[in-house]
């Protein structure tokens, strides 16, 4: 098996727990798939002292056999970015998937995506992204994502539909990465994910990856179910926060950070001020 996992950890609680018991039991019971997966489970170091995680990474479960679980202690920035790009630096397969603590893959995604990344026709594409199906905390199904490809007839590569490029981003912006598959060395050539960028640093990588004319292919099958609306989750929280003028900043922030492979320092607080000096004051 060339696919590996990054799986990144903040926090953990009884709801973590849960949750990512059942992440890891779907990717432990991956159809036709004889050898062990690598998991790489980033944690923040600050769980060191938190007993009950010390406990749950000591004692695996019966279920999680089929998976070689590689626990790496994060000492530094911890945003969903950052722990990416760190478990990404430990791969040592060609590709490796995202999978998010409280999201699950489908039973045939390893079978699928491994018949993809060992077709001659596809040999030259570095991220494919999976038909994603959103749901809420009472597991119903709210929308599919990444399957505007298919359904506005995105035609990209040679004329092929399939294919992401840079005119279909425009059109189209609610892309997910998470249970995408990354070929490794370009991840990390290309910059990993930018923890400077807030709501919009999945649709800046995948701009930056066609800027750099990588080719991303998304998968005409579901692959992956996100749980799109528990409290608490970043994009939660981004959504409940930000006004639409925040969100213009962060999609135009995106658009321009996209030409660059660093990290650059992003002025949100600029911003914030001088949408503070157009508010159009009170009479008194």
């Amino acid at each position: 098996m060339d696919i590996s996992v990054v799986l990144p950890v903040h926090k953990f609680d009884d709801e973590v727990k849960e949750l990512l018991s059942k992440a890891l039991e779907t990717a432990a019971i991956q159809e036709d798939i004889e050898d062990k997966i690598d998991v790489f489970v980033v944690y923040a170091s600050t769980l060191d002292n938190n007993q009950d995680w010390m406990k749950f990474i000591g004692t695996p479960a019966k279920e999680w056999e089929t998976l070689n679980i590689l626990y790496i202690k994060n000492d530094g920035n911890t945003d969903f970015q950052a722990q990416v790009n760190l478990g990404a630096q430990q791969v040592k397969t060609r590709y490796f998937s995202i999978l998010e603590y409280d999201d699950e893959y489908s039973t045939t995604y390893f079978k699928i995506m491994n018949s993809y990344i060992k077709s001659p026709e596809f040999k030259g594409v570095e991220i494919f992204l999976p038909i994603v199906v959103e749901t809420n905390d009472k597991d119903q199904t709210l929308k599919l994502t990444n399957e505007t490809v298919w359904s506005k007839q995105f035609v990209g590569e040679n004329g092929t539909m399939g294919y992401l490029n840079a005119p279909s981003l425009n059109q189209y912006t609610d892309f997910k990465i998470c249970g995408g598959l990354f070929r490794t060395d370009e991840f990390i050539g290309a910059g990993g994910l930018k923890s400077n960028i807030q709501l919009t640093f999945q649709y800046e990588f995948l701009l930056r990856y066609l800027n750099n004319a990588s080719k991303i292919y998304t998968v005409p099958k579901i692959g992956y179910k996100h749980l799109a609306t528990r409290e608490g989750s970043l994009f939660h929280v981004l959504q409940q926060t930000m006004t639409m003028q925040d969100r213009k900043f962060w999609f135009d922030t995106a658009k321009k950070e996209a030409n660059f492979f660093n990290d650059r320092p992003i002025d949100f607080h600029a911003y914030e001020k001088t949408k503070e000096i157009a508010q159009p004051k009170a009479n008194v």
